[in-house]
């Protein structure tokens, strides 16, 4: 079951709110965070059953190992567990992530072969691994509360963050659950909720899934010689990938809101960024504050000079390359984010300014050069897409430009064309629109029956365009 599907907006989600607040007003608390744990479980399950097994042994393993960690022991003796749960997660992840493709990859350079046995890829296992990892360390660390087993599945389970985040913490999800006030209806947040689940399906079908259809056609006929094409194909995916993560993260927010928990943010305005470091600090916020916390700071973080921090920071980005892919390319482009940070680092220190405007031209610009890293699994086309960027050994395809499309003379039958009005609209929402969590506030303030229409018309827009919608993106992290 989709965020951008008819089931999930007219019946599941209108189902558990209705089910879920009638328990509550019962005063039946216990059995209405059940009830939300359940229906969590079903929501993952519509996607495949397999998946429900994976997640629940990954709760009790967890869950169990985080119970030694209250016995009143030496913490030199609860080491070996946390070592031994932090290596059982990551062995969970990668033998379900990627084994295939490292079967695969031996398979292509060996005369043997090797059988992948088609192991199934369960959704959002990279998410939900990230924060029960979380959670281990903080138990060991003692910086927590005991949970009891169902506060603490529904925290890993809760429908809104289970697939593709945000990446959230124990203290910032459990403590809401148990909060008396947000077992009652609270219209604020419901007219906060529709607004971040609008604007995060016009996200998603109107934007997004216009551009899927370009980039499809390219990846899939390796069109990547061409000066036009490779520029239109960064950018679009570029675009797409913002788009469709944010709107998935809105969707994610906004339906957390109904039942009045509020989610960290995971976006805010990152294309507006003057410089790559503030560009990470404003894109997929959580997955790198779990990465800034848990594995920049350990290492020293900026404590130990220049060369250390330097070297912190591409193990950070590396790792975050590794966790948004399956391959070696995916791992470069990490890599290559975690050396514009360092060259953001030392260009701060000569001190040179410049307009706004040029460094967020200069920011963006640099995204576009990794973005082939970001979707290609063929490190070759990776780098001849850039170079046909570079206009090296490039070609140009002949293009017209009728009735507000983009259309590319390839050989018949083609598809390469591109909505320019959704292309420009959307470079000026980047850049010049204030963030959509923002946005939900002001509307909630104003609570006016102008914008209230309004809304109304774009969320019906928005799904009369579910009919062309794809998978989210990030469902294959």
């Amino acid at each position: 079951m989709s965020f951008s599907s008819i089931e999930y907006l007219f019946l599941f989600i209108p189902t558990v709110f209705i089910v879920y607040f009638l328990l509550n007003k019962l005063k039946l608390y216990s059995w209405a965070k059940i009830f939300l744990l359940l229906a969590s479980l079903f929501f993952y399950g519509a996607y495949k059953w397999e998946y429900v097994n994976i997640i629940i042994v990954s709760i009790f393993f967890n869950y169990c190992v985080s119970k030694v960690f209250k016995f009143n022991i030496e913490k030199s003796y609860k080491k070996p567990f946390l070592i031994f749960a932090i290596i059982g997660n990551l062995l969970m992840l990668f033998f379900f992530k990627y084994f295939n493709s490292l079967v695969e990859i031996l398979n292509s350079y060996s005369h043997s072969y090797i059988d992948t046995f088609q192991i199934i890829f369960p959704i959002g296992i990279s998410f939900y691994t990230l924060q029960q990892i979380s959670y281990i360390v903080d138990c060991y660390n003692g910086k927590l509360k005991e949970y009891n087993l169902v506060d603490y599945a529904l925290f890993i389970c809760f429908f809104p963050q289970l697939i593709a985040g945000p990446i959230v913490r124990h203290q910032e999800i459990i403590p809401q659950f148990n909060n008396p006030k947000n077992r009652i209806i609270n219209q604020k947040n419901i007219f906060i909720g529709i607004f971040l689940i609008t604007v995060g399906l016009l996200k998603k079908t109107v934007f997004a899934d216009e551009f899927a259809s370009f980039i499809d056609y390219i990846v899939s006929n390796e069109i990547y010689t061409d000066f036009y094409i490779s520029w239109l194909l960064s950018i679009t995916k570029t675009l797409q990938v913002y788009f469709d993560f944010s709107g998935y993260c809105d969707i994610a927010l906004g339906s957390a809101s109904l039942f009045n928990i509020s989610l960290p943010w995971n976006f805010n305005s990152p294309f507006q960024s003057k410089n790559i470091s503030e560009f990470w600090k404003k894109y997929n916020m959580t997955l790198i504050r779990f990465l800034k916390d848990y594995v920049y700071k350990p290492l020293g973080g900026n404590k130990n000079g220049n060369l250390k921090t330097f070297r912190n920071i591409l193990i950070m980005f590396t790792l975050s390359g590794i966790w948004m892919g399956v391959n070696i390319v995916s791992v470069l482009y990490g890599l290559l984010h975690g050396i514009y940070i360092c060259i953001n680092k030392l260009w701060n220190k000569i001190n040179v300014k410049m307009p706004n405007y040029i460094a967020v031209f200069i920011t963006f610009l640099s995204i576009l050069f990794t973005a082939p890293f970001l979707f290609e699994k063929n490190i070759e086309n990776a780098f001849t897409i850039i170079k046909s960027m570079l206009s090296i050994d490039a070609t140009y395809t002949h293009f017209v430009i009728e009735k507000g499309s983009i259309y590319f003379m390839l050989t018949p039958p083609h598809k390469a064309q591109i909505n320019l009005y959704i292309f420009f609209l959307a470079f000026i929402i980047i850049f010049f629109f204030k963030n959509s969590s923002k946005l939900a506030i002001l509307y909630s303030k104003k609570n006016n029956l102008f914008y209230t229409f309004i809304l109304a018309i774009i969320f019906m827009y928005a799904v009369l365009c579910i009919t062309k919608t794809t998978s989210f993106i990030y469902f294959v992290f």
